[in-house]
């Protein structure tokens, strides 16, 4: 027969020891945070009561701390402890630029994904836009302009063109994470190939005269031709280790 002691549900389940403790560990970190309710800037136990708790030894909460610092759930103040952080998404995106040069599919998929996030915020990004973006745009596409006569690419210049389509949206994390999806594939996506400067340019230009106008669907449509050339690009085989990257 059951007792009342056998019905009472522990405080924490047995580790799991089929995954690597330090990683179980950090689940029960985070289960802990979320059973007590614990909130931004308040103080998780000492290390000792978690390794008294999880029954496992203090180095393995440590490393399991260290990994939970380094996503952003926690923090370690000198002298004081370890606090909940604030959440943010900041060390995830940190990490999106390594995890994007391991391959062509997670590029693929990065520009379907940048593609559609940028056609369906266009129409809000519009609506947004202030006088001074527009100026702001207009002088980012002349002098693309120019450099695209020349013959030469504008990186600079295109990844500050993306930014002011959407910056007045006043969504810091949006544009953050828009940001970091240009740098990314900047820097592991092969180089142009049969795509001038010029071209790039025009696309950039079709995308400008379709917010002039005022119309959303053109808009739309001018940002999905855009990303044809750069979708393209990533079905050519990898250029050898070395090669400078162009315009997107």
């Amino acid at each position: 027969m059951a007792t009342q002691q056998d019905d009472v549900e522990p405080d924490f389940r047995r580790l799991d020891d089929r995954a690597p403790l330090h990683q179980i560990v950090q689940h029960e970190i985070r289960n802990h945070i979320l059973k007590e309710g614990l909130r931004p800037g308040d103080p998780l136990k000492s290390e000792s009561e978690l390794a008294r708790m999880f029954g496992v030894s203090r180095n393995s909460v440590r490393e399991a701390v260290k990994a939970l610092e380094s996503t952003g759930v926690l923090e370690t103040r000198r002298g004081s402890g370890v606090y909940i952080r604030d959440f943010s998404f900041a060390p995830l995106l940190d990490h999106l630029p390594y995890g994007l040069m391991q391959g062509h599919r997670a590029l693929r998929e990065l520009a379907a994904l940048r593609k559609t996030l940028e056609s369906a915020l266009i129409t809000d990004a519009m609506q947004a836009m202030t006088p001074e973006s527009v100026a702001a745009l207009r002088e980012t596409l002349e002098t693309m302009r120019g450099l695209a006569e020349r013959g030469e690419h504008f990186a600079e210049q295109d990844r500050r063109f993306h930014q002011l389509l959407f910056r007045d949206l006043d969504n810091t994390m949006l544009l953050r994470l828009f940001d970091l999806f240009w740098l990314a594939f900047h820097a592991a996506a092969p180089p142009t190939r049969g795509r001038t400067p010029m071209d790039a340019y025009q696309g950039h230009a079709a995308i400008l005269d379709a917010i002039l106008t005022g119309d959303p669907d053109q808009a739309r449509e001018a940002i999905q031709d855009h990303y044809v050339g750069i979708e393209s690009k990533l079905t050519e085989d990898p250029p050898p280790a070395g090669t400078t990257t162009a315009t997107r």
